[in-house]
């Protein structure tokens, strides 16, 4: 039988992610299709990893795709060729995407219209950046839906019963980010009756510079939390494939931190080291930062998070975690952005700002709360929904849209 070719099209690392593992559910349930992928953003490191081709050039922009959020970061991206990969991009779409049996779109609505226009075809919308909890929808955002969506699937119930009022084709199924997360159990040796704080620098370059405040802000708490019932919290801190841990050990050093490599067993548990620094000021007592890459585990032994990640903070509140955050050194890590974020996931991204005391006072009210924390599963199930979003969006792709191709 003649392999189905699907064009996927995503606009950021996050949407990569959530592209792939929708991917995955489909080639379960379909052996005989055929994927192709277009990352507007960045290299699409995801698709390589998951053996889907990536088409045209693999460039990362200054901005790393955040251009919305400032007229420099568009300006240094025009300087750094956003224009030439635009074109490319719309070749692409108008070439591959056209010849495409079916073309599904992952992102915001810009990429829902861009898809449509130039493929001629009707999209397959998995909707990742937009919610009625931000803002209400542009008339322009609906016209394009209506136009030249198939099926739309936005990323909360609430979302898509507004859409379904304007004749918008919207089903919800839940948050694909949260099948993003693996979880294994792991605990990483800290003992279940102990507080910990979870840290995400971020995935992307900036992720080194936010990290410099945050080893401040734990110094702060370590200090502070002597005085607790519950003594000093560990600290748990979970770096992405693409952060090299070489610069990370060197940022801790610059600040004092000395840098300890993993023993056998600690490396099979998820550990790739350790950052320890004496507090000069309590005789005895140090601050010690677990560094791991199973960042699932990471968020799901934390009680509260120092989060500076957009997809990492929405998957910690999703899994009831409540979430301090700063601006950070970047164009992703904004105040709007966060406020943003903020309403999406109803309160529970608390802002502070970029100082040690005020962050290690806000995640010490929430240690010390834990309404808080019962408040947060509550709200991150509303708004995130539970796992299994790619195994059902995949099961309504294949049984309202391919039964028609005879799969």
């Amino acid at each position: 039988m003649k392999p189905l070719n699907i064009f996927f099209a995503s606009n950021g690392h996050g949407e990569d992610i959530i592209a792939c593992q929708i991917i995955k559910e489909l080639r379960k349930k379909i052996p005989f299709l055929s994927f192709k992928a277009l990352p507007i953003t960045g290299i699409g490191g995801t698709y390589i990893s998951n053996n889907v081709p990536v088409l045209g050039s693999r460039k990362i922009m200054p901005s790393g795709g955040f251009v919305r959020l400032g007229l420099k970061y568009l300006l240094k991206d025009i300087k750094a060729g956003l224009l030439d990969l635009f074109i490319e991009q719309i070749r692409i779409l108008r070439s591959d995407g056209r010849k495409s049996d079916f073309v599904i779109a992952v992102g915001d609505t810009f990429l829902c219209s861009l898809c449509g226009i130039f493929t001629g075809k009707k999209i397959i919308f998995v909707s990742t950046a937009q919610s009625v909890y931000i803002g209400e929808f542009l008339w322009i955002d609906k016209w394009f839906m209506r136009h030249y969506a198939r099926v739309v699937f936005p990323r909360d119930e609430k979302t898509a019963s507004n859409l379904r009022m304007f004749g918008i084709p919207a089903v919800y199924f839940g948050n694909v980010m949260m099948d993003c997360l693996e979880i294994t159990g792991e605990d990483f040796g800290i003992p279940a009756t102990k507080k910990v704080v979870g840290l995400l620098p971020g995935s992307r370059d900036e992720a080194y510079g936010n990290f410099q405040y945050i080893l401040g802000a734990v110094e702060e708490i370590s200090a502070g939390s002597q005085k607790k019932d519950y003594g000093g919290p560990a600290f748990l801190m979970a770096i992405a494939p693409s952060i090299k841990i070489e610069i990370i050990e060197k940022i801790g050093q610059d600040s004092d931190w000395e840098f300890r490599k993993t023993k056998p067993e600690e490396s099979s548990r998820g550990i790739i080291g350790f950052l320890i620094k004496p507090l000069t000021t309590l005789k005895g007592i140090h601050s010690q930062i677990i560094i791991s890459n199973k960042f699932a585990d990471v968020i799901n032994n934390a009680d509260t998070i120092i989060g500076l990640s957009g997809t990492g903070n929405e998957q910690a509140v999703g899994l009831g975690k409540p979430v301090v955050a700063f601006s950070g050194k970047g164009p992703q890590m904004t105040l709007p952005f966060l406020r943003d974020q903020n309403k999406l996931l109803g309160g529970m991204v608390f802002i502070v700002p970029r100082d040690r005391k005020m962050i290690a006072q806000r995640i010490f009210s929430i240690l010390d709360d834990p309404s808080i924390g019962e408040n947060a599963r509550k709200i991150g199930f509303e708004r995130m929904g539970p796992a299994g979003a790619a195994d059902r969006i995949s099961s309504y792709i294949k049984e309202n849209i391919l039964q028609n191709t005879n799969v």
